[in-house]
């Protein structure tokens, strides 16, 4: 167990006349602070997705009103407005390029998501969506799955790396060895300051990180999951007809993060979507699809320890911080070491903010305390990336109804206190940064409400939490693809980070792909033809980054390859004579065109969302 607190005293910055004046009567009944109280034997059975409240019954019907009033709206509105129309106007709720069973299927999608307002019903759709799962995966054949991998972390030795490289910044605030005692019960002013990425006194100070605020077992370590998926060999690809029916073995090796939104999902939830993939590598690919820990119960930096864990668990099996040996005997656990050039790191939405996140953490937390060049992953997937926490952009407040996430996600950090506690649907960001205190009270949330707002506003400026504006992104050695539709909620981040990212990177490939008409992480709808684009789009450019990084075959490469075929690694540069992102729009027949024709916002208007005076 963690331990205890000491106790609380009044300070300027946070609001703890709310602790000291009035305890509630959970805490008086017991001698374990409130800040570190394990959650009720109710509390979890609400976090596992079992809904019981008598407002989570009103959730239901909500959700069936709303699914039934998009069913009617459909029928009697839409379709014969297409009709009408002859399928050339887009209606306020469907693009007239989706199609019935598209535009039913988001309808359905978008009733339910728009109805949640809590993290124990987002679970509950999750986990009727996760029911699904073997249904749609029917059809496909040639792979095998892995389920419910576990290995052990301990969370001390994964962690000395950080402490050593913040061992500076955290010396200069007075905590020395603070780390053993988590979070302090009553932060100062300068540890809020820490956690941005510059201040006055030093512009190239490291932001600090907080302690994780999860429960850990006795001995400080806690169990990992996720699930292992391989390509098995399969005749009747067309790709292994082509050569003979022997096609080369792949040696990719995903390491996918899954989306949504820090607080729910799963690696099963996103089986379907990651064996597609797999398998479109070809057989002897595989993926590891990772299970990190989600919020409130762990929230900011948990999932990304976690990233770094499975990371180390695919590189280094045999590190001090991993044990293979969890008591789950029969599992397979693929123990060979990977070499760093065969994986490809991958995610969608909150996930592919993590993926960033594990990017710098590598580089700025853990490679200056190490002995030895830590390689990262040769290539880079982000699907519809969640990189600004606040989603202040004007894509994700958008009110047109074509996508099925709730929007706005978060708040401005720049906003007022009031606003923050205002927001009138369920705060993604919020949950993610400083978690729960009904649920799981922890010592941001369980302070005041002053003392979680500097918590949250203070965090989500942090390089690892906001990397679209608040992180220098140069020195990211790795080739980078990033996919969005045009009806995206998160698609202004996804075309901000992609024009940073290529502008401190120049001698990297970033490639942006912007699926007219798609809506968020669009991948998933197997039944959608740019699904399926973008998945092929996905492995062609994977294979010819491998080839390229591939200093053996390069030679080859540019003799088979030619520069204008599809995937072909592009030396087009600027003005400058530096390399650009290759911005590629994708129309609803496939066709690929480059230039800034998406109609999106231009990118001098996304640099300003945030407010530069602080």
């Amino acid at each position: 167990m963690p331990p205890e607190l000491k106790p609380q005293k009044l300070d300027p910055v946070s609001d703890n006349s709310a602790i000291v004046g009035k305890k509630s009567r959970h805490h008086a009944r017991t001698s374990q602070p409130q800040a570190y109280r394990r959650p009720s034997f109710m509390n979890r059975l609400y976090l596992s997705g079992v809904i019981y409240r008598p407002i989570d019954l009103a959730f239901i019907l909500r959700a069936l009103v709303s699914i039934v009033c998009t069913i009617l709206h459909l029928l009697f509105i839409d379709i014969p407005s297409h009709i009408w129309t002859r399928c050339t106007v887009n209606s306020r709720h469907h693009p007239a390029s989706w199609g019935v069973i598209y535009s039913f299927c988001m309808a359905m999608s978008r009733a339910s998501s728009s109805s949640a307002y809590n993290v124990a019903q987002l679970r509950w759709v999750s986990n009727i969506i996760a029911l699904f799962v073997y249904p749609r995966m029917f059809h496909l054949t040639n792979y095998r799955v892995y389920p419910n991998v576990e290995f052990k972390v301990h969370l001390n030795t994964l962690l000395k790396p950080e402490r050593k490289s913040l061992q500076e910044t955290r010396v200069r605030l007075g905590l020395r060895g603070a780390y053993q005692e988590r979070n302090p019960s009553n932060p100062s002013v300068d540890y809020f300051k820490s956690f941005l990425p510059t201040d006055s006194g030093n512009n190239r100070r490291l932001a600090n990180l907080p302690e994780e605020s999860g429960i850990l077992e006795n001995d400080g370590t806690y169990v990992l999951k996720g699930e292992w998926i391989e390509a098995l060999e399969d005749s009747t690809r067309s790709s292994d007809k082509r050569s003979g029916g022997a096609a080369k073995r792949s040696n990719v090796v995903l390491l996918y993060l899954h989306g949504g939104g820090h607080v729910f999902c799963s690696a099963k939830f996103h089986r379907q979507l990651v064996t597609r993939m797999t398998m479109e590598f070809g057989p002897g690919a595989r993926a590891f699809v990772l299970d990190y820990r989600l919020a409130p119960e762990d929230p900011f930096p948990a999932a990304i320890h976690d990233a770094y864990a499975a990371y180390l668990y695919l590189t280094q099996p045999n590190h001090q911080a991993i044990s293979l040996d969890c008591n789950n005997s029969g599992k397979v656990h693929h123990s060979t070491p990977i070499n760093p050039k065969d994986i490809v790191l991958a995610g969608d939405s909150a996930g592919a903010g993590v993926a960033i996140a594990l990017q710098l953490y590598l580089r700025d937390y853990v490679q200056p305390s190490v002995g030895f060049k830590i390689e990262m992953p040769a290539v880079t997937v982000l699907i519809s990336a969640w990189t600004d926490i606040s989603t202040s952009m004007p894509s994700a407040k958008s009110r047109h109804s074509y996508c099925y996430t709730p929007s706005p996600m978060g708040v401005n950090p720049f906003a007022d206190q009031e606003a923050f506690y205002a927001f009138p649907k369920f705060n993604f960001a919020r949950t993610y940064l400083c978690g729960d205190s009904q649920l799981v009270p922890n010592e941001r949330n369980s302070g005041g409400k002053r003392l979680e707002w500097n918590w949250y506003r203070h965090l989500a400026q942090h390089p690892l939490v906001s990397p679209v504006y608040t992180a220098d992104l140069s020195g990211l050695q790795t080739s980078t693809l990033l996919q969005a539709g045009t009806f995206d909620r998160l698609a202004d981040d996804t075309r901000l980070y992609a024009h940073k990212l290529g502008q401190a990177n120049p001698e990297q490939r970033v490639r942006l792909e912007l699926y007219r008409d798609m809506v968020h992480v669009h991948q998933f709808f197997e039944f959608l033809p740019m699904a399926d684009k973008a998945i092929q789009s996905l492995v062609a450019f994977v294979n010819t980054a491998q080839l390229h990084n591939n200093q053996d075959q390069r030679q080859q490469y540019q003799q088979q390859q030619p520069q204008q075929q599809r995937g072909s690694y592009s030396n087009k540069k600027g003005k400058a004579g530096r390399r650009e992102t290759e911005w590629i729009v994708v129309d609803k027949d496939g066709t690929e065109r480059e230039g800034h024709d998406d109609k999106g916002c231009p990118i001098s208007v996304l640099e300003r969302c945030w407010r530069q005076d602080q």
